[in-house]
């Protein structure tokens, strides 16, 4: 079976692809309902806070390697096996050292805000190295990992919730039985992967730099929500940030829904890109990168006008809601931007994360201003320089 065939996106795999992806999102959201049921507000912010500021962890160890491997690997020929054993490697052994950190802190002091933020760590760690497992697997032709692991996934979590709710589960046990989840998750898929054997230098080298490259647009944009929930909490609004969590939950599912297509149309798109596609996608992109700028501008006038009349009320779950939902289509857009830019080649794989740094410093910069005026409404109205920043780079360099 050739790359393009084994490659190719029906209705049918696309559907079942984005219904896993659903199911676990779904399920998390709902699992989220349950935790306000069963903790008190002071449990409930103590992890908000903790999830809320080192989720962006997640993406460290996925975004790059992921790409990377939906780029470099459907092109292989000899060194797919290697590609996929180093990449394996990465799922095996980068979690250990956080999970045996989150293990001592769970016995030594099982109650503390220190062993709540180890256990997110370790939790998010080994979240984001499953979803690089089933990446590797995608990128060698194996579809239905994908979806088998992420609808487990959410069923466990919501089965955890539920301990939660009846036996009385706190913030450090659910933790626990996340990380215990996805370990579990992790290792059956490790066995169905090729291990890393006679690898060579420059194939190494390779792939490190398309994964530092390759992921800085990722990481960054979910550090930049893990910076605003960090300003959050110094600030004197930071009993806000299980709202702020709620929100972002939403959000992140629908965002998680435009990366799953990138993800899933990226092997296509790196195999049109070595084809003669190169110059059409880049127009595209312009295109794209004008739209976000002229949305994201209007975006920040409008809402900042709210915020300005008190409409956007801080404690207001209703207005998060709207300013979120509003702010949606222009990152989407200069999302699609990035994806474009980052698959045109090495100088837009520098470009694509030189404008996601300058898009994390534009926000965190907004938000040392806004969040202590407005709390999590300030957190979200920063977050609308993300699309903007974007859109300016990526014109630029379009």
């Amino acid at each position: 079976m050739t790359a393009v065939a084994a490659h190719r996106i029906g209705v049918r795999r696309l559907l079942t692809l984005l219904g896993g992806r659903a199911t676990f999102r779904l399920l998390l959201y709902g699992s989220s309902g349950v935790l306000v049921a069963a903790w008190s507000r002071e449990d409930f912010n103590a992890y908000a806070a903790a999830v809320g500021a080192v989720g962006w962890l997640c993406m460290v160890v996925q975004s790059g390697p992921e790409k990377a491997a939906l780029t470099l690997i459907p092109r292989a020929s000899r060194t797919r096996e290697q590609l996929a054993g180093l990449l394996r490697a990465v799922v095996a052994y980068v979690p250990l050292p956080f999970t045996v950190a989150a293990a001592v802190g769970l016995v030594l002091a099982p109650g503390s805000t220190v062993t709540i933020y180890l256990l997110a760590i370790a939790y998010y760690i080994g979240l984001g190295c499953g979803s690089l497992g089933v990446a590797v697997h995608r990128a060698l032709g194996r579809y239905t990992y994908d979806t088998v692991h992420f609808s487990l996934l959410g069923l466990g979590m919501i089965a955890l919730a539920g301990l939660a709710f009846t036996a009385h589960l706190r913030p450090t046990g659910y933790l626990a039985g996340l990380l215990a989840l996805v370990t579990v998750l992790n290792l059956v898929l490790l066995r169905g992967l090729p291990r890393a054997t006679g690898s060579r230098r420059a194939l190494r080298g390779l792939l490190a730099g398309t994964v530092l490259l390759m992921g800085a647009a990722d990481v960054m944009s979910n550090a930049i929500v893990g910076t605003l929930f960090v300003e959050l909490s110094v600030s004197a609004h930071a009993g806000q940030s299980g709202d702020l969590y709620l929100m972002i939950l939403g959000w992140g599912f629908a965002a998680s829904v435009v990366y799953t297509v990138q993800r899933i149309y990226q092997p296509r798109l790196a195999l049109w890109m070595t084809s003669g596609g190169s110059a059409r996608a880049r127009t595209f992109g312009r295109r794209v990168a004008d739209l976000a700028i002229v949305t994201s501008a209007l975006w920040l006038v409008l809402a900042g006008a709210a915020l300005a009349a008190g409409v956007a009320g801080t404690r207001s779950l209703l207005a998060l809601a709207v300013l979120l939902a509003s702010l949606l289509p222009a990152n989407t857009l200069a999302s699609f931007g990035v994806f474009v830019l980052e698959n045109s080649g090495k100088s837009g794989l520098r470009h694509s994360a030189r404008a996601a740094v300058l898009a994390w410093a534009a926000v965190a910069a907004l938000g040392a201003l806004t969040v202590p005026l407005a709390g999590a409404a300030g957190a979200v109205y920063a977050l609308g320089a993300q699309g903007f920043v974007l859109g300016l780079a990526l014109r630029r360099r379009m």
